[in-house]
């Protein structure tokens, strides 16, 4: 039990520190500045160290839709890569539960990733 009387799994404990989910707004702006840069999210993917011969951009592409955190190693190596510093990124911090199919998807269409749209959303 933790201080606020809910339970937490020692695997999340252990996990919380290392994944960052962000807003909506922001992590789908960043992301799309990591494309820009890098051409491809495949080759935005092999820039942050996925290594998928079939698809490295997959991993990206479920962080950009919400269905996955960023892993903080794989955020420094995205802050780095695009030039933005990692005190404003982590300013854009939130809960999972915050990330939903409405934000996210409007996120997506004001940046132009339409492509990207999501249709559901698995639970987490």
């Amino acid at each position: 039990m933790n201080t606020d009387n809910t339970y937490v799994s020692k695997r999340f404990r252990n996990n919380a520190g290392r994944r960052v989910w962000l807003t909506s707004s922001f992590r789908v702006e960043l992301i799309k500045m990591g494309i820009d840069k890098a051409g491809s999210i495949n080759r935005l993917a092999r820039e942050l160290g996925y290594r998928s011969r079939i698809h490295p951009g997959w991993s990206v592409r479920q962080i950009l839709v919400g269905e996955q955190p960023f892993p903080y190693e794989r955020l420094l190596k995205m802050t780095d890569f695009v030039g933005y510093p990692m005190d404003e990124v982590l300013r854009h911090r939130t809960e999972p539960a915050r990330v939903t199919v409405d934000n996210t998807n409007e996120a997506l269409r004001k940046n132009g990733l339409w492509c990207y749209h999501v249709a559901r959303m698995r639970l987490r």
